[in-house]
């Protein structure tokens, strides 16, 4: 068969190609596709301009779409409608967070044919095999939500992959590599955290899949010598929650001297010794979710991390010379302006660092959102299109927030002013030779330097 999946993306000119990371999830999907004897393509959103009527040529039999919550369910609304036109026997299928969160409202509309609930390698491959077959037998299909006539099928849960070392490597050669701003890794499914406003607990549970120590280095070898990549993200919830796969992986790293820097994403509480360790081992940055500096609000969120633990795990990504990078919510329900001083405050106290400051996204019935909805906060979406135009609570009841909209204005405006730059503000004044670490060519900081005059004209 021939299957073409998607990574629906806004396409706008503006922010076109800005911050890309490869489609990992896609990637593994068409991988085990591929080994099953299918034809796949990938149409990536984030550097794809083309649009639905440019595939016809290679005529899918399936399209797939990886959906998550917001505006990004417009697009695939209208892409899905679109192949339909195209081809009324195409057969849609969607799958990642939000359709495996709410199934039954996804299926209900007349363009999803099918929902995969988890992850969908091995769901997929066993669609495709059924939809092959003269009497397919959709029941029999794990991780399958289905329509039979005008009845929705909900079969039984898909099991978790044990050993993510099964799979094989992503389909890299089904990507155009170089268009991607970062070259990124995934290495583990699921998060030990129960933050209240996240997505994970009740997509992954409690589950953690993971890739070997091995296997991380083996896939950033082919990475290097294949692509010549000399920098990966490993983009996951959490890189470091496994700290001993963390340090073997250090220690390949360190012994067999690959060339590549990479950076993760960690909850707070690394010790010295970890941050040490990942610093000799090529780590030159890691991102840390504080998302609020009042201790009331972190013990509303369930976020499990204390002020003084952010304070020392910054100081000591900093003794190793790896830039931190802060994620923090805005707009988060009950927040005062006492809270919100807090954490500006915090951001102030860490030397002003590279952050992210989003406003509060109600993601469908996790804890923080059952609360919003409990408190009439929110009005639970209906259907696919209200989700689809949720970009975030503040946009949609303004009415909740007790601080002063000019104070959250302020503070994105302080945020977007400097943006770019804040990385080397920052590393003058706590780290003064930390680009001394990356030994970056010619032709890299070309590159560079061109990304951030494209980017920085397109910010706000």
């Amino acid at each position: 068969m021939k299957i073409l999946l998607v990574n629906p993306a806004n396409k706008d000119k503006a922010i076109f190609g800005h911050h890309s990371v490869f489609p990992n999830s896609l990637l593994y999907i068409a991988v085990v596709l591929e080994q099953a004897g299918h034809e796949v393509l990938i149409y990536d959103n984030q550097v794809d301009r083309r649009d639905p009527e440019d595939f016809q040529e290679f005529n899918p039999d399936i399209v797939g779409f990886s959906v998550l919550t917001g505006p990004i369910i417009r697009e695939a609304l209208d892409q899905s409608a679109a192949f339909k036109r195209l081809n009324p026997k195409v057969k849609i299928v969607w799958g990642s967070a939000h359709p495996s969160v709410l199934p039954e409202q996804t299926i209900a509309e007349e363009v999803i044919d099918f929902v995969v609930v988890g992850a969908g390698e091995y769901t997929l491959r066993e669609l495709v095999a059924e939809l092959e077959s003269p009497e397919p037998h959709l029941e029999n299909i794990s991780g399958l939500v289905w329509k039979r006539g005008r009845e929705t099928v909900i079969n039984r849960p898909r099991p978790f992959i044990d050993n993510l070392d099964e799979l094989p490597d992503p389909a890299w050669h089904l990507i155009e590599v170089p268009k991607y701003w970062d070259k990124a890794l995934n290495t583990s499914r699921g998060c030990p955290g129960k933050c209240t406003f996240c997505y994970s607990p009740l997509f992954h549970k409690d589950y953690i899949g993971e890739l070997s120590a091995e296997r991380i280095f083996a896939q950033m070898e082919i990475l290097y010598q294949r692509y010549d990549i000399r920098f990966i993200r490993f983009f996951e919830d959490t890189f470091t929650g496994n700290r001993d796969r963390l340090r073997k992986f250090c220690r390949l790293m360190i012994e067999r001297k690959l060339p590549v820097y990479w950076d993760c994403d960690s909850r707070i509480g690394l010790t010295d010794d970890d941050i040490s360790l990942m610093s000799r081992a090529g780590c030159v940055s890691v991102g840390l979710g504080v998302e609020t500096g009042s201790t009331r609000m972190l013990k509303f969120i369930k976020k499990g991390i204390g002020v003084e633990t952010v304070v020392k795990t910054v100081a000591r990504l900093v003794k190793h010379r790896i830039m931190p990078r802060l994620y923090f919510i805005a707009e988060l329900p009950t927040e005062t302006v006492d809270d919100f001083r807090q954490t500006q405050a915090l951001i102030r106290r860490l030397g002003r660092p590279p952050y992210q400051y989003m406003p509060y996204m109600p993601f469908p019935c996790t804890e923080l959102y059952n609360y919003c909805v409990k408190e009439r906060l929110l009005k639970p979406p209906q259907n696919l299109k209200q989700w689809a135009d949720m970009t975030n609570l503040s946009a949609m009841n303004s009415h909740y927030l007790e601080i002063p909209r000019d104070m959250i204005d302020g503070a994105f405006a302080d945020l977007y002013n400097g943006y770019f730059l804040r990385p080397l503000w920052f590393s003058l004044k706590r780290m003064p030779l930390y680009f001394t670490r990356l030994k970056p060519t010619p032709p890299e900081l070309w590159r560079g330097f061109r990304r951030f005059l494209k980017y920085w004209r397109s910010s706000p």
